[in-house]
C-alpha cells in the first residue's frame, strides 16, 4: 500500500481504545493465533508512568508499533538504568515505508529523556544496526542432546533436581541477587513466572531447582525457541536464565533433560562466565563462540552510563586517576548529526 507519510498519526503512545487493535497487530506480525477478548484487554489496560507502546496509526488503526520499558541492571557494585525495546512490528501492508525506523528514532529519544543509559533490543534486524545498535558481546553456544547422557551412572554427590513452584519465589530471588550481573527484579516477577509458566512460553516454559545435600543451590529456567513458539511439545528448549552453583548446573543439565523429556537444548553463555565455561569444557562439551542471537544494544547516554558504573571504577582505579576522568558523548541523541561518538578524557 502506498500511503503519504503525512497521513499517519504518530509516533505517539497508544490509547486505551487502541489496545485490542495493537494486540491483534502483534499477533498478525508474529504468526500467533488471534484471540477474541477485546473487553478484557481494554479493561486491563493501564497507562504507563514511563515507557509503553508507541504506534504509527493510519485510518484509526495501529499499523506499526514498538514497546519500550525500563529496568535496572546490577553489575557488581554499579546499577545501570536500562531501557528495553521489544515487540517491534509493522503490518504487512505498510512495510518498506520507514515506519519502524521512525518509531525507533522516537522511542530511542524517549528512553534517553526518561533516564535510560543503555538500550537493549530484542532483535537484530538491519534497522537497529543502521540506527546505531551493535551486537551483544561474545557468547559460547552449547548444544546438548539427550543421548549424550546415555550410559552415565549416578554418583554419590550428584545433585537432585525438581520442578520449581510458587513456593520458590524467595529462593530464586536470593540466587538471582547473588549473581554479579543481574536484572533488579521484584519478587512479583518470579511469582508470575512460577505461577503461570506458559503465560510467556518463549521466556520460561520449564523451571528447575537444583539441590545438593538437601540445600537448593541453583535454578535453571528454560524457554521455547522463537521459531517453535506455540509448540511446547517439540522437545526443544533453550536456557533463558540461570543462577547459582556452576558445578551443580553442569552436573544437572543432562539429568534435567531426561527428566523433563527434552531432546535438544541450546545454552548461550557469556564469555565472562569463565567458571561455567571451564566446567563444561572439562566435562567434554564443546561450544561455538558467536554473538548473542537475536539481541542488540546501544549506549544512549554514555556520561551517565559511566556514572552508574562509578563504584566499579573507584574500586579499580586510584583516587587521582578516577577524579581526572571525564566522559563525553555527541551524536543524534544530543542534537548532533552522524553516528554516536564517545570520548574518555583525562
Amino acid at each position: 500500500m502506498n500511503t503519504s507519510f503525512v497521513q499517519f498519526d504518530g509516533p505517539r503512545l497508544i490509547r486505551r481504545e487502541e489496545a485490542f487493535a495493537s494486540d491483534r497487530l502483534f499477533r498478525i506480525c508474529f504468526g500467533m493465533p488471534e484471540i477474541d477478548n477485546e473487553e478484557e484487554i481494554l479493561a486491563n489496560y493501564v497507562p504507563p508512568r514511563r515507557g509503553g507502546t508507541y504506534v504509527m496509526v493510519h485510518e484509526g488503526k495501529p499499523v506499526s508499533q514498538i514497546g519500550i520499558f525500563h529496568d535496572q541492571l546490577k553489575m557488581y557494585d554499579g546499577t545501570i538504568r536500562t531501557g528495553s525495546i521489544g515487540g517491534v512490528c509493522t503490518h504487512p501492508d505498510y512495510r518498506m515505508q520507514g515506519l519502524a525506523s521512525r518509531l525507533m528514532e522516537h522511542c530511542t529519544q524517549q528512553l534517553f529523556e526518561e533516564g535510560a543509559r543503555l538500550m537493549l533490543i530484542s532483535g537484530d534486524a538491519g534497522v537497529y544496526m543502521r540506527l546505531g545498535s551493535v551486537f551483544h558481546g561474545k557468547f559460547m553456544y552449547y548444544s546438548f542432546k539427550t543421548e549424550q547422557g546415555n550410559g552415565r551412572h549416578s554418583m554419590p554427590n550428584d545433585p537432585v533436581i525438581r520442578r520449581a513452584t510458587p513456593a520458590d519465589v524467595l529462593l530464586c530471588s536470593r540466587l538471582c541477587q547473588a549473581e554479579p550481573v543481574h536484572f533488579v527484579r521484584p519478587n512479583s516477577d518470579f511469582l508470575r513466572a512460577l505461577q503461570d509458566p506458559m503465560s510467556d512460553i518463549y521466556i520460561h516454559a520449564d523451571q528447575w531447582i537444583i539441590e545438593r545435600s538437601g540445600q537448593a543451590i541453583a535454578y535453571l529456567f528454560l524457554g521455547i525457541p522463537w521459531h517453535l513458539q506455540g509448540k511446547p511439545d517439540s522437545g526443544i528448549r533453550q536456557v533463558s536464565e540461570y543462577a547459582g552453583s556452576r558445578s551443580a548446573l553442569v552436573d544437572a543439565i543432562l539429568m534435567m533433560m531426561t527428566t523433563g523429556n527434552v531432546q535438544e537444548l541450546s545454552w548461550p553463555i557469556a564469555w565472562q562466565d569463565v567458571e561455567l565455561l571451564q566446567l563444561l569444557e572439562g566435562n567434554g562439551f564443546a561450544g561455538n563462540m558467536t554473538n548473542l542471537d537475536g539481541h542488540t544494544l546501544r549506549i544512549i547516554n554514555f556520561p551517565n552510563f559511566m556514572k552508574d558504573l562509578s563504584p566499579i571504577l573507584r574500586s579499580r582505579l586510584d583516587a587521582k586517576l578516577s577524579r581526572g576522568l571525564h566522559f563525553e558523548q555527541s551524536g543524534p541523541l544530543l542534537g548532533g548529526i552522524g553516528d554516536d561518538r564517545y570520548r574518555i578524557n583525562r
